[in-house]
């Protein structure tokens, strides 16, 4: 631009500012006027310039502002929507709901409608539209990339220019059928839509075309509001200018130095194809050099078609390859030979190309995403991935044994990295499942199979220890059922016997006492000394008989405490002692109860029953109080009486005709505890026994040569 014209656009944008200050000086009061109230609808003030309405921040056109402007359409499409410009600015229309509309590109208009905010900058909601005739267009600028980049020429008419990376037809976006276009200007790029009628037109021959377009700016964005990408609405077709045809390049010369090649166009190169991932990337070789070559097109070709393929060259991890392509069949040849992989040459060399190598498999996995990785061992030590995609390949794959030398063909990848980008790591993208051959198979016996085969070892190790506990604990069952058989067998033994001593000693008594009542009732006159005499015989034979009989029947098991428990067993052993006396006897109980030893409940059970009948017998106790407390170690019995008590010097001669007292001591003995016995005259007694809740169980002999029981 020479310096007259930079000094007419100036003075001409110096000219238009001015005019839209003061077509903003009204808005500008009436904001600063209403700032802080609520407005209503009613009281808002019209809007009547583009600059008036983009001025207004989202909260502000959201209260509608009334809107009345005239401009040029710029362009009509997305349907119903459309752009119009005045002499201050341009601004997006929001269209009524039906695509037809009398107003087209170029005509001169009057808009009424509302402000609203839109989805990124202000716009009119249209309520009404006047075709004036036709309007002249507003000069259109030419502007670079970063200066459309900012947003602010939103709605504007503008020129860009740039070279078109790719093109296709639209038929979702709008409601017309377009021409989809990406432009690479200056250090971006930039979207372009173009309303076509013939969508059968072939437009690939623009890509890498450098073209001059001018349309309407507009501006891709996010939920947020916020700016994402530039949007060109161009109104037609022949508002795009193609000012240079694509070049050729050759294959051997992707981004090397040339001083007469600019960047940024297109190459066309010519290979034989050696895999293609369909819709993702088509890999060539020629003359042992490979290429991956990244393309949306979905152009099925086989492995050995000769394509022709135009792309965008890009600097790739670690060599060149294309992007943005195009490609098409042009014959076909055998398929390429792969390259023998030798890791000591430059590893960038085989970037792209098929190559083949003997490695052993240190380990394979089947991914979620139908992908199978194997981890293989170059014979140098190195370590790289191959992957697969495919289930019935993936099989075969995982089948092969770990550490089994294998040959591969596939397509190498290589991975560089640091400041001079040096070759790190190398992937292989494995074709099919044929190209993997077992060479040598390893022996089953590996450190796989030996872990599994312990793991097995172990699991059944646990099973069968499980099942010994299970069986031991049946066995601990099974013989304690045997115990309370052998006891119960004892117990009826015991009783048997007992019945037998009752038979052979008690029956014998009463009858030397029958006897001896029979001598006193023969010599009651004859001679009273003689029949006084066998009266006392009789008398103290009776009271041994007594004896007898009560030290062998509670020496039985109680059927109270095989019933129940030993204060269910208290409280109906004492119910006979004072059934017919006015005695009131009180049981409590201590702690939580719990069963004990056999010998223990029975000899408490009996020391307190004796020592109730004595309290009631002897010493004509009206209250009695028994009283059991549980401990963790030891069990207390505690019966105490409100009767005559006795002196220090009766209990020293208890052992003279106190039997039931001396009972209470034996049986006290044989648990290992002493009977505490605490009484004076006209005071009660107090008697206690403390016995460990594990005490040892006496035997019966035992049991039975401690046991006597008074009257």
């Amino acid at each position: 631009m020479s310096n007259e014209s930079s000094s007419r656009y100036c003075s001409r944008v110096g000219a238009k500012l001015l005019h839209g200050c003061f077509q903003l000086l009204p808005l500008i009061v009436f904001v600063s006027g209403m700032r802080g109230q609520d407005v209503s609808a009613a009281s808002l003030p019209t809007l009547t310039s583009a600059e008036q309405v983009r001025r207004l921040t989202p909260d502000q056109a959201t209260l509608g502002y009334p809107v009345r402007i005239r401009g040029v359409v710029t362009d009509d499409v997305p349907a119903p929507d459309f752009f119009i410009q005045d002499s201050t600015a341009g601004i997006y229309v929001e269209g009524s709901h039906s695509p037809e509309f009398a107003h087209v590109f170029g005509d001169e208009v009057e808009v009424e409608g509302i402000s609203g905010p839109g989805k990124y900058a202000p716009v009119v909601r249209e309520r009404s539209v006047r075709v004036l005739g036709k309007g002249v267009l507003p000069e259109a600028h030419l502007y670079t990339f970063n200066e459309l980049a900012n947003g602010q020429l939103d709605s504007q008419r503008a020129q860009v220019r740039g070279i078109v990376r790719s093109v296709s037809i639209d038929r979702t976006s709008w409601r017309e059928t377009a021409l989809a276009m990406n432009v690479a200007s200056g250090n971006g790029q930039i979207n372009v839509r173009v309303p076509i009628e013939n969508s059968e037109q072939d437009f690939s021959s623009w890509v890498d075309s450098e073209v001059l377009i001018e349309g309407v700016c507009g501006s891709l964005f996010n939920g947020e509001r916020q700016l994402v990408g530039v949007l060109f609405y161009v109104p037609k077709l022949s508002f795009i200018k193609v000012e240079s045809a694509a070049k050729e390049l050759p294959f051997a010369a992707l981004l090397r130095f040339s001083p007469d090649q600019g960047a940024g166009h297109r190459v066309r190169v010519r290979g034989v194809v050696t895999y293609q991932q369909l819709g993702i990337a088509l890999f060539l070789q020629s003359q042992g050099k490979g290429l991956r070559v990244v393309t949306r097109q979905n152009t099925r070709v086989d492995v050995g078609d000769e394509v022709d393929v135009n792309g965008f060259p890009a600097v790739g991890e670690s060599a060149p390859y294309l992007e943005d392509a195009a490609f098409r069949r042009v014959g076909h040849e055998l398929p390429p030979g792969p390259v023998q992989l030798d890791l000591d040459s430059p590893w960038e060399t085989y970037d792209g190309a098929l190559i083949t190598t003997d490695a052993k498999v240190v380990q394979h996995e089947q991914r979620s995403d139908g992908l199978t990785d194997l981890v293989l061992q170059h014979q140098n030590g190195t370590l790289f991935n191959a992957t697969l995609s495919g289930q019935d390949s993936a099989q075969r794959l995982m089948a092969i044994p770990l550490n089994s030398e294998v040959r591969i063909r596939a397509i190498c990848l290589v991975r560089s990295g640091g400041l001079w980008e040096l070759p790190e790591s190398i992937r292989l993208l494995v074709r099919s499942s044929d190209d993997v051959v077992v060479l040598k198979a390893s022996s089953w016996w590996n450190l796989r199979h030996t872990l599994q085969l312990l793991g097995v070892t172990v699991a059944a190790l646990l099973v069968v220890l499980l099942w010994t506990l299970v069986l031991r604990r049946q066995l601990r069952e099974q013989m304690e059922m045997v115990r309370r058989k052998l006891r119960a067998g004892a117990v009826l033994e015991e009783r048997t016997r007992i019945a037998r001593e009752l038979h052979d000693t008690l029956e014998q008594e009463l009858a030397g006492i029958t006897m001896q009542l029979d001598l006193a009732a023969d010599s009651f006159q004859r001679s009273p000394r003689v029949a006084q005499q066998a009266l006392k015989v009789a008398r103290s034979m009776t009271r041994h008989s007594m004896r007898e009989a009560r030290r062998s029947v509670w020496d039985l098991r109680c059927h109270l405490l095989e019933n129940g428990d030993l204060v269910s067993a208290l409280r109906q052993a004492v119910g006979p002692a004072v059934m017919g006396n006015q005695v009131k006897v009180e049981i409590s109980v201590a702690g939580p109860p719990r069963r004990l030893t056999v010998p223990v409940e029975m000899n408490l059970l009996r020391i307190g029953q004796e020592a109730v009948t004595n309290a009631i017998k002897h010493a004509h106790a009206q209250r009695i109080t028994l009283h059991l407390r549980y401990d963790p170690e030891t069990v207390c019995l505690r019966v105490t009486d409100d009767g005559r008590g006795f002196s220090e010097n009766e209990i020293a001669l208890s052992g003279n005709g106190h039997f039931g007292l001396l009972d209470m001591r034996e049986r006290a003995q044989a648990l290992g505890c002493n009977l505490l016995v605490k009484s004076e005259p006209d005071c009660g007694t107090s008697i206690e026994v403390r016995v460990a809740a594990n005490a040892k169980e006496l035997s019966n002999g035992e049991l039975q040569a401690h046991t006597y029981f008074g009257s």
